[in-house]
């Protein structure tokens, strides 16, 4: 199984006389020399090993090349689990689990962890309290007993070192004491049981004589692993690695003079140094070895605590390594559902009840079941899912993917989708817009195929299992091959962490699906579903098709940390960079129409004609009309003021403008019957020219790219100039481009000379949606890239990445559109001297 780690440090307690008076000498053994030096030292039931070399550096042991692999992140204590997915604990005392890309943070105040190939981790608080980490609730329980070092045994259960020094044993219902003293313990797959005890000497477990065997030929050891065959690998004294078989290569020398080994870089900080122990426990060999006084593990309410006692004879019934998370097992209540009175467009649930949603902009949403309402969370996207750890990972506009790591949002570069969810395993399944499945790598780095196709929608069973919506409707689950479909059409679908299947049928019904393989009707209350997510124990909550949230239960969670995931999240987490790809059409069959409210905001100055409108990097309107200065929306007055500009005071009419990150002012504008590309910095107007072209149009992008439609005579190209330079260059060889607007990570919409309207894709300018769309103006939101356009009947329309069309608001009509911090649109429709603006 595994062992955990040892403390690099020689004991100050010395044994007590008689205390392994029953020791046996077990002879000389072999011991042989490993490469490289080592403060910790841990090896899995699979025979993978790892150590911390004294520098604090991980390393992983390569068996087939017979030599150590480096890793990252500095470390004093390493525990082996399943795969290459060790856990560690810092000299912070923080505790790490390995993803198979990079360290995460799973709580602190640790001075050891322990876990095995089946799962179970174990952790030692600086208090000596112990921890057991429950992965599908992402939380760590209190474990009855004191320990200061622990590994576990073949069923699953701690073996310890408690904090007095003392050996402990659980066997389920009590801890038992074992004779001796010890500094680190150890457990191979055969449960064979070693130990360093107090003195250095390396002992072996006699469970009929019940006393400890010294292991001869290896003195001063600190920490100890032991193989799946029961062989012994140790760091002793300098942390020079003996081993006396196992995971080697007998047929050649492990000596250092023969053995090449990979030297840990200097790291630019001071040494890591083993957390010293409480002052019952053997003390830190270095001198200058300081105590950890890191902020203690937050358990969560549920399960309940377990009662932890200092005693050698604790029980703990309720730490059973069989341990079932309740949220997998599914619910016999009958489902009643709650209209919440609040809206969504969709949402996502993870395994402890974390709901996540996106608004018709598609603003990410989080419930809170404090305040009986939906929290605004950093970030746009299009689709949502949630993970095991209860982060939520999803799809932006352009199809690229991101996942929350609790603190910000991370791309998955190179990887887009047209739809995505996550399993509670933790596999992640996407599809593309030609309706194929794909699975992320464990790397994380791309999609890789797997069966399955004509495919629109996916979600993922506990187990990883696809289950699919094909683009005639039916579902299926692609678990096999050929996929098996069921005679069942649906517009959604979501599955539960207990496997529990649910979707919304075509005709419109919320629907499960039962033991015989048929999908049955459950009632929602006289509304008509539209989407569904499934939560803990099979509890769906539902979205209406006048986009209210019925919920069937609330789920009780820990929220204290809610506010400050929000709070460290980059609001453009979800901008991204590189590839796109084509968000997939919904299945539903539903028309998507509606009606905003949509209020006056005086705007002095610019007279009875239209307002040209533009937005800056903080989502602030603007706005200027024929022969009249630049004015901008002043929040604290309530009304548009004057932006002090020049431009539209100094003889030009402003066409269309844009700002930029810096303030500049760009614009397209008619200056004595000419037109020009200008540029207002500090009341500075400059002009920028390309040679026999007329500027026809201007926007500016988040980052500060400019991009110009350059005005050919029979050509109309795009052009774009970067934030550090003063020189315009061709974007693209099309040669029909009329307007352009510009989104977060250059998302750039273009209108052509035949008014439709198109969209980068990173190769070209493709129709959104593909059977076209006229329109007269466009706006990209700088701050979530929502679109709008005007059509030719100045009619408002708002891009739906989701159904991949365009959404009209029935109730206005528009000339000019501009998008704030919040993706709402503003609109001049021709009223004297007024801009309206969309509620919230």
């Amino acid at each position: 199984m595994r062992r955990f780690l040892a403390l690099c440090m020689v004991l100050a307690l010395l044994v007590m006389p008689g205390a392994f008076a029953q020791a046996q000498d077990n002879g000389k053994s072999t011991w042989r020399q490993m490469p490289g030096t080592a403060a910790d030292i841990s090896i899995n039931a699979d025979g993978q090993a790892y150590v911390v070399g004294t520098d604090g550096t991980p390393w992983r042991w390569d068996r087939v090349e017979q030599r150590w692999r480096r890793m990252s992140g500095r470390f004093v204590r390493i525990s082996a689990a399943l795969g290459n997915r060790p856990w560690a604990v810092s000299a912070e005392g923080v505790v790490f689990y390995y993803n198979g890309l990079w360290w995460e943070d799973r709580g602190k105040g640790v001075v050891d962890v322990a876990a095995d190939i089946a799962g179970n981790v174990y952790a030692a608080k600086s208090n000596g309290q112990i921890l057991k980490w429950y992965a599908l609730r992402n939380e760590w329980q209190p474990f009855d007993g004191n320990a200061a070092r622990l590994t576990i045994d073949g069923n699953g259960l701690p073996w310890v070192v408690g904090t007095d020094g003392h050996i402990r044993s659980y066997d389920g219902k009590n801890w038992l004491t074992l004779p001796g003293l010890a500094r680190d313990i150890a457990i191979g797959s055969t449960d064979i049981v070693v130990i360093a005890d107090a003195t250095g000497l390396i002992r072996l477990w006699n469970a009929e004589d019940k006393s400890w065997a010294i292991i001869d030929g290896a003195r001063d050891a600190t920490t100890i692993g032991v193989t799946p065959d029961g062989k012994i690998w140790a760091a002793v004294k300098d942390g020079v690695i003996l081993a006396n078989g196992g995971l080697l290569d007998e047929e050649s020398s492990l000596e250092q003079d023969t053995v090449k080994t990979p030297k840990a870089e200097q790291p630019q900080t001071q040494p890591v140094i083993a957390p010293q122990a409480s002052a019952s426990v053997p003390a830190a060999s270095e001198p200058n070895a300081a105590s950890i006084e890191a902020p203690p593990i937050v358990v969560g309410n549920t399960p309940p605590a377990i009662t932890s006692t200092s005693d050698s004879a604790g029980t703990n019934n309720a730490a059973r390594s069989d341990f079932v998370d309740p949220v997998t097992i599914t619910t016999n209540d009958k489902l009643t559902f709650i209209n919440t009175e609040k809206t969504a467009k969709t949402l996502a649930i993870g395994a402890d009840g974390s709901v996540f949603g996106l608004d018709d902009g598609g603003n990410i949403l989080r419930w809170s079941n404090r305040k009986r309402q939906f929290d605004s969370f950093p970030g746009t996207l299009v689709r949502i899912s949630v993970d095991k750890d209860d982060h939520p990972w999803g799809l932006s506009a352009l199809g690229r993917v991101f996942r929350h790591d609790g603190k910000r949002w991370r791309q998955i570069y190179n990887a887009t989708a047209s739809d995505i969810s996550v399993g509670y395993d933790g596999t992640v399944l996407g599809t593309n817009a030609a309706g194929r499945l794909f699975r992320l790598n464990a790397a994380q780095t791309r999609f890789e195929p797997v069966p399955g196709t004509r495919i629109s929608r996916v979600a993922t069973g506990p187990d990883g299992t696809p289950w699919t919506v094909r683009t005639d409707k039916l579902v299926q689950r692609c678990d096999v091959t050929p996929c098996k479909v069921y005679p069942q059409k649906a517009n959604a679908i979501s599955v539960g962490p207990d496997g529990s299947v649910f979707i919304v049928s075509d005709s419109h019904h919320l629907m499960r699906l039962n033991e015989d393989g048929r999908f049955d009707i459950v009632q929602t209350a006289g509304k008509i579903p539209a989407d569904v997510a499934v939560g803990p124990m099979g509890y769906p909550w539902v979205v209406t098709d006048n986009e209210l949230v019925l919920a069937s239960t609330f789920f009780d969670r820990d929220e204290s940390d809610d506010p400050l995931e929000a709070a460290t999240t980059d609001e453009d987490g979800t901008t991204g960079i590189g590839a796109t790809a084509t968000v997939a059409s919904s299945p539903s069959s539903f028309t998507f129409s509606k009606n905003i409210t949509f209020d006056s905001v005086p705007a002095p100055g610019l007279g009875s004609s239209s307002a040209v409108l533009a937005s800056d990097i903080d989502g602030i309107i603007w706005a200027t009309a024929y022969n009249a200065e630049i004015k901008k929306y002043s929040p604290r007055q309530r009304k548009f003021v004057s932006a002090n500009a020049r431009l539209g005071t100094n003889q030009e009419i402003v066409l269309s403008f844009d700002i930029a990150p810096n303030g500049d002012i760009w614009a397209y504008a008619d200056s004595m019957q000419t037109r020009t590309l200008l540029r207002e910095r500090n009341r500075v107007i400059k002009q920028y020219n390309i040679a026999n072209a007329e500027p026809k149009d201007v926007a500016v992008s988040p980052d500060g790219t400019v991009f110009a439609i350059f005005d050919f005579g029979s050509d109309w190209y795009l052009y774009s100039k970067a934030p550090n330079s003063e020189n315009f260059t061709k974007f693209s060889n099309d040669n029909e481009i009329y307007k352009v607007s510009v989104g977060p990570g250059n998302d750039i919409w273009i209108i052509d000379s035949d008014n439709v309207v198109k969209q980068w894709t990173g190769k070209k300018f493709q129709s959104r949606p593909a059977q076209g769309q006229k329109a007269g103006v466009i706006a990209v939101g700088k701050t979530d890239g929502t679109v709008y356009i005007r059509d030719l009947d100045n009619g408002l329309l708002k891009w739906n990445g989701i159904n991949h069309s365009f959404d009209r608001v029935n109730n206005i009509s528009a000339d000019y559109v501009a998008i704030d911090e919040k993706g709402r649109p503003w609109v001049s429709d021709g009223t004297a001297n007024v801009v309206k603006r969309a509620r919230n």
